[in-house]
């Protein structure tokens, strides 16, 4: 018996019948095939030499919260050494003005690791006292065991604090790393960026807050 398709019946043994076209409907597509394709290269060309559009990271907590709501609030002040120089403190206000990048890490990490070199291209580029700045806390961590990571990987040029007793993570809620909050002008938390950082993100982030 032959099978139903669409409500007509057919032979089982049936072969699809093949599409007519005749010669001159192909010599009338065959010109526009052509226009459709050149236009398509040019538009891969262009799209090869244009940076691909940076959508900003959600502004809200999706997967990793912290244990502390501090986003849209001022920041939690803090004073903590430096890594280098163990003898000279800062304190997180004394950036007030400038937009922060407050990250927590740790060399065990390794999305820590990863966004460490975006980390120090971005301080590359904006290496101006009212620029952006990110401000890397370690969190229980010796100094030592600092300088040995750094030196194995060769990284310079990382503003680092040194949270040893973690009480800085500790009032941000941290729980879970790596954790970025973006600091606004005025001192506010305007997102948390839970994971890895990119490039891409910090400047999208830089853009936000510019406007």
């Amino acid at each position: 018996m032959g099978a139903v398709n669409n409500g007509l019946l057919m032979n089982e043994n049936a072969s699809p019948q093949k599409p007519r076209f005749s010669p001159a409907l192909i010599l009338l597509i065959l010109p526009i095939l052509g226009v459709v394709v050149g236009a398509a290269l040019i538009v891969g060309e262009n799209g090869a030499r244009t940076p691909a559009a940076v959508s900003l990271p959600t502004p809200r907590p999706v997967e990793l919260p912290t244990l502390v709501n501090v986003v849209d609030a001022p920041v939690i002040d803090f004073e903590l050494p430096v890594y280098g120089n163990e003898n000279q403190t800062i304190r997180l206000s004394d950036y007030a003005g400038r937009i922060v990048f407050l990250n927590f890490w740790a060399t065990w990490c390794e999305p820590c690791k990863r966004e460490l070199p975006a980390f120090i291209q971005f301080g590359r580029d904006n290496p101006d006292p009212d620029d952006p700045i990110i401000v890397a806390v370690n969190l229980g961590e010796s100094a030592q065991q600092i300088a040995d990571y750094f030196a194995e990987n060769q990284i310079v040029g990382l503003n680092v604090l040194l949270d040893q007793d973690q009480r800085a993570g500790d009032s941000y809620g941290i729980f879970n790393l790596p954790v970025t909050f973006v600091i606004d002008q005025r001192g506010i938390v305007r997102y948390p960026k839970y994971g890895e950082m990119t490039l891409d993100e910090l400047y999208g982030y830089t853009d936000a807050l510019s406007d």
